[in-house]
């Protein structure tokens, strides 16, 4: 079993998500008999809002960060084929196209035309984006050996700025995070949270050079 790159060994794993979402389809459309555009009605609503979050563990689907480290604000509903893709918002808005991101890859990711034959490949919510990325031994987010040649999984990877130092410090602080709840002596916990904090710090400082650059 190919492992996943947003994962740490501290995360829970990514569980029926389809039949998740198509359960919640069916609760808003229940609700909300008119809907037109289920994009909509979980932006704008906070409970499925949270429940679509909960689908994916309140992780980001595309590099894995996660309300450990970032604000739940900072958690989006994107499209994962655009908008602009679609001759109608109403499909663009279906649920099936729907995946959460965080902000850092939704603003990146943009308008981004994922190629039909990546539709697979490339979708968050299946088991095939696995065998494309993977975590080097620094926590970077690579691409797989089969796919370093291949130009559009380059441009999506660089699109969304996957190997970016940022990546990997969010990776980093996910790993503390989850040690810290596994251990049981307060000294080390406060000690390791005293450095998630200044780690924290760095991977801001990152983020705002890089915006800046």
């Amino acid at each position: 079993m190919v492992n996943d790159y947003r994962n740490t060994k501290f995360c829970m794993k990514l569980v029926d998500v389809s039949r998740k979402k198509e359960q919640l389809d069916e609760s808003i459309y229940n609700e909300h008999p008119r809907t037109k555009i289920t994009y909509n009605q979980i932006r704008k609503d906070d409970n499925y809002r949270k429940e679509f979050m909960k689908i994916y563990n309140f992780k980001c689907s595309y590099c894995g960060n996660s309300v450990e480290n970032i604000s739940v604000n900072l958690l989006e509903v994107d499209h994962f084929v655009c908008e602009s893709s679609f001759s109608s918002k109403e499909d663009a808005g279906k649920i099936t196209n729907l995946v959460l991101a965080c902000y850092d890859c939704n603003r990146s990711k943009k308008d981004l035309k994922i190629a039909e034959k990546y539709l697979k490949t490339l979708h968050p919510d299946l088991e095939a984006i696995k065998a494309v990325f993977y975590r080097d031994q620094k926590y970077y987010i690579c691409i797989a050996e089969n796919y370093r040649s291949d130009c559009f999984i380059i441009e999506f990877y660089e699109q969304l700025k996957l190997g970016y130092q940022t990546r990997r410090l969010d990776y980093l602080l996910l790993n503390m995070h989850g040690l810290s709840k596994r251990i049981t002596n307060q000294d080390k916990v406060d000690r390791l949270n005293t450095l998630i904090v200044m780690l924290q710090r760095k991977r801001n400082l990152s983020n705002i050079k890089s915006e800046v650059n």
